[in-house]
């Protein structure tokens, strides 16, 4: 098993962090991304996130030259990751 590139993980957290940051303080100054601006910037988020776990084992030497379909690859949601779900309740009669 590979181990973990901390350096690339930790930059594209930061980047998110950041991203998520600049919505609140924008949301708190009273001046609130519109909504384009807000998809933007939440897909720049989770693309970040998701580079932060497609990228956890790649060597920051490939991570610096990848390729557009590296690209294209790392920044799609994670196939080990499943979003949480509730399951529906019905209601008894």
């Amino acid at each position: 098993m590979s181990k973990f590139n901390w350096e690339v993980i930790l930059y594209n957290i930061r980047e998110a962090r950041e991203q998520l940051q600049a919505i609140e303080s924008q949301v708190n100054d009273g001046n609130p991304p519109l909504k384009g601006e807000f998809q933007v910037m939440i897909e720049h988020a989770y693309h970040h996130l998701n580079f932060a776990w497609n990228v956890k084992e790649v060597s920051t030497k490939k991570y610096a030259n990848l390729s557009d379909d590296d690209f294209n690859k790392w920044s799609k949601f994670p196939k080990e990751i499943k979003a949480s779900k509730i399951r529906s309740r019905s209601k008894k009669k």
